[in-house]
């Protein structure tokens, strides 16, 4: 791996297992992104919450998210609740099935006798939760209702929970057809680029930005060679190689166009995102999809990246990030291609 010479250097650990989201039931991509607190499904589940609170007097509301090992509270109104492991959870147990569980008292019923917040603060007794889905009918998480008291939903309230599961369900659907690159499932190039500006605002003083670029080698030539549905097939399979090494907290992958990628990274450290690098590098050759118009024989990347430190008294900026690595990207290319280049 090649590295220019440079004050910043960028750097993240990343880690994600695709496989493992998929046998959860929900789609990485619409997970991964919605742990991104977008800012107008944030708003959807902030109202949800209060709307579901008001009507049915539990002490605590929110939203809840499920990735593999964990569910992750949203838009909680009553309490701050903590990160709880999704094994054996409250929520678990309720997206089992499709319609609304209403839990009376949890201390009647020998399933939820481990569950952490029963046995725990808040010592929740009642317990309701409707699952919500991603626009392809996965399993995303749940709008729930929560009280340390034993209580009972009438036929009005119940029918609360439906009608906020169609709404949230509605913005989902309406956000995720302007975040998603439809044909990748990873984040679009207009999303990609709301979360810099966005992310960069939100970082502390001194903490670093990293912007990643990756382009695909000779891909004209593998299209002509080849076809563009079998081209298809091949961004897809190189989009998932930057999904698993995207955190659903610290990365953020995304589609800028055609055969380009981008990789927004927070809080960067420089060593772990040189081997992360390399990881997407090496990751894409070893899939070893053949290309018959490429020197090496299979699909391989270019990479270009760079760390941009922010520092209020500077006049950088997000956007010196991403064209810092796009002359880290020429560089790679000029060199040869199938390469990392960090400046």
């Amino acid at each position: 791996m090649q590295l220019a010479q440079s004050v910043d250097r960028l750097s993240s650990r990343i880690q994600m297992d695709l496989t493992a989201f998929q046998e959860s039931g929900a789609e990485p991509s619409v997970i991964e992104w919605l742990l991104h607190d977008d800012q107008v499904m944030r708003e959807c589940f902030a109202h949800a919450a209060s709307i579901l609170k008001s009507v049915t007097g539990a002490s605590m509301t929110a939203v809840t998210l499920l990735d593999e090992h964990n569910q992750h509270y949203r838009a909680e109104v009553g309490m701050a609740l903590p990160l709880v492991p999704r094994a054996g959870s409250l929520c678990d147990h309720a997206v089992q099935d499709d319609e609304l569980t209403v839990v009376e008292d949890t201390h009647a019923d020998a399933r939820f006798s481990e569950c952490l917040l029963v046995r725990r603060y808040p010592y929740v007794r009642f317990y309701a939760a409707i699952p919500l889905h991603s626009p392809d009918g996965q399993v995303v998480g749940a709008l729930c209702a929560m009280d340390p008291l034993p209580r009972t939903l009438d036929a009005a309230q119940r029918a609360v929970f439906n009608h906020l599961r169609l709404m949230i369900e509605n913005d989902l659907k309406l956000r995720t057809a302007t975040a998603i690159d439809p044909l990748t499932h990873l984040f679009n190039r207009r999303f990609l680029l709301e979360s810099i500006g966005r992310k960069w605002y939100e970082a502390r003083d001194g903490e670093g930005i990293g912007a990643v670029v990756v382009d695909v080698d000779w891909f004209k030539q593998y299209n002509d060679t080849y076809g563009h549905p079998t081209g298809d097939t091949c961004l897809r399979d190189v989009a998932s190689v930057m999904q698993e090494a995207a955190d659903g907290d610290r990365v953020i992958a995304g589609r800028l166009g055609g055969e380009e990628f981008g990789l927004l990274m927070l809080d960067a450290k420089p060593a772990a995102f040189e081997a992360m690098v390399e990881q997407v590098r090496s990751g894409v050759a070893r899939l070893g999809i053949e290309h018959r118009g490429s020197p090496f024989g299979v699909v391989t990347v270019s990479i270009g990246a760079s760390l941009t430190v922010k520092d209020t008294l500077s006049r950088l900026s997000h956007r010196d990030g991403f064209a810092s690595a796009d002359r880290a990207l020429y560089m790679s290319k000029h060199d040869g291609r199938n390469r990392v280049t960090v400046i």
